[in-house]
């Protein structure tokens, strides 16, 4: 969610209006977008829609490109001052949180201003190098209390949650910029010559035979007994996890309290927020193909649970809320700042390294456990990659510009990326006990009648697939070759 100052330090003047919008897509089409629609022509949200190609994709000469790598923009123009805290701008972003919520996040949003007032204060929130956690709650409280939807409108805001506007924020771009730096920018852009591609940057392609891929993914295969609902007495979700870890299965939305933790083996400082009277267990699987809001609950519920598994079952596993996200990692005790680039030391879990002492500071494998939902089943994905802390223990997680530097210093010793990305998710799986293997001190899977269980997804194949190795390679590529 990256908010730029195109002005440096200057004030911005007050252009207007459509002269401001025409510069601004001025700017789009010399960056290589197209401008689908415009509010003047459409009755859009937005003032323009604009199309472009992703970054990432190397095209060769005029071929079509399929929606998959296209990136799709959603702009507004603000040509005079803007605050953050105008209403109807916190109705326009609400509206459009609630359409990047239900397209599943398929556009990115961007905001163009003339002068944004307060500057700082919209960094706190839309920097990710500056904002906290407390400046977005504040910031998602004050556009539910100013907005102005109407009725429908309203219903799907409610539906909502701070994580949901958390991750739309990592897709809102807010940009300061007057006219005239506008139309610097877009000079600029048409000097950068953006057809030299070569023939050996484009993408070749595939070899056309079945392959049968490896899941990086385990559906649930098995649900909890009950689920248990009551009436949520906390003011704010928040005031939960003051004193209670975020990985219990629990979920607070609208005065209901969702859990898969039976009330008696709830702490005290958990049941408080609960009024007892209130909780009714319902069995979990009569819950879930009933109520038409559990299937997106039970989402929440298993993120939580598939957590709490290794939580619960390793001392030295935690969790650390991080960029949004809340990962898993193992605490490492570091040799202390004298440790030199060539005294790794590394922590092995079950024969995995896991982490690693590095000049003072320790580089942490994390994992992401994921639960998505395709065709009515549940899956679990797991993201994994490397987050570094002082202390070793994830009490003090570095980010900005020294993580980038302890991310260089990794890579360039060969350890940025895993040489067998199987090989990493099998070992989550492992840690998560998900592959059905028996813990020495750990109560076996299936004792408790609450415990997800899960199964490896069999039988995916393809009719495409990459060179197997470099002869293949050189063969479709002097195939091109001729072609071109």
């Amino acid at each position: 969610m990256p908010i730029y100052n195109h002005e440096g330090g200057s004030e911005a003047s007050g252009d207007k209006g459509e002269k401001y919008k025409q510069a601004i897509e001025e700017y789009l089409r010399a960056r290589g977008f197209s401008i689908e629609r415009r509010s003047n022509h459409h009755s859009t949200t937005e003032d323009l829609a604009a199309v472009g190609v992703g970054d990432d994709f190397l095209y060769f000469g005029g071929e079509k490109v399929g929606d998959a790598v296209k990136e799709f923009w959603r702009v507004e123009a603000k040509a005079t001052k803007l605050s953050r805290l105008d209403d109807d701008f916190l109705t326009e972003l609400a509206r459009v949180f609630i359409d990047y919520c239900e397209e599943d996040g398929q556009f990115a949003y961007h905001i163009f201003a003339s002068y944004l007032q307060a500057f700082e204060k919209w960094e706190r929130i839309f920097d990710p190098r500056k904002n906290t956690p407390e400046h977005i709650e504040d910031y998602f409280e004050t556009m539910g209390e100013n907005q102005k939807l109407n009725e429908a409108e309203l219903t799907a805001f409610n539906q909502l949650d701070l994580e949901d506007f958390e991750r739309f924020l990592g897709d809102v771009f807010v940009h300061r910029a007057t006219w005239n730096r506008l139309g610097q920018m877009a000079e600029d852009e048409r000097g950068v010559d953006r057809e030299k591609w070569d023939f050996y940057t484009r993408e070749n392609a595939p070899v056309h035979e079945r392959e049968t891929l490896v899941a990086n993914f385990l559906r649930i295969s098995g649900f909890p007994e009950s689920i248990y609902i009551g009436r949520n007495l906390a003011d704010h979700p928040e005031d939960i996890f003051v004193d209670n870890p975020r990985h219990l299965p629990i979920w607070v939305e609208e005065g209901s309290f969702y859990s898969l933790l039976p009330p008696s083996e709830m702490s005290q400082s958990l049941i408080q927020f609960v009024e007892e009277d209130s909780v009714r267990s319902r069995p979990f699987l009569e819950w879930l193909n009933v109520e038409e809001e559990a299937p997106r609950l039970a989402k929440r519920l298993f993120n939580r649970a598939v957590r709490e598994r290794a939580v619960t079952r390793y001392e030295g596993c935690k969790l650390v809320r991080h960029r949004y996200e809340n990962r898993l990692l193992f605490e490492h005790e570091t040799e202390g700042s004298d440790a030199g680039d060539g005294d790794m030391n590394k922590t092995k879990i079950e024969g995995w390294d896991v982490a690693m002492d590095w000049s003072g500071y320790a580089a942490h494998r994390y994992a992401n456990p994921v639960v998505k939902r395709y065709d009515d089943q549940f899956y679990v994905f797991i993201d994994t990659g490397w987050m570094f802390s002082r202390s070793g223990r994830g009490a003090s997680i570095i980010d900005g510009d020294l993580a980038s530097e302890l991310h260089n210093d990794l890579q360039s010793a060969g350890h940025g990326n895993p040489n067998n990305l199987k090989a990493q998710f099998r070992q989550w799986r492992a840690y998560l006990w998900m592959d059905g293997s028996d813990r020495e001190g750990l109560s076996p899977p299936g004792d408790d009648p609450q415990e997800l269980e899960f199964d490896a997804v069999e039988s995916l194949r393809i009719g495409k697939r990459p060179p197997k190795n470099t002869e293949e390679r050189e063969h479709l590529m002097q195939r091109g070759v001729d072609d071109y």
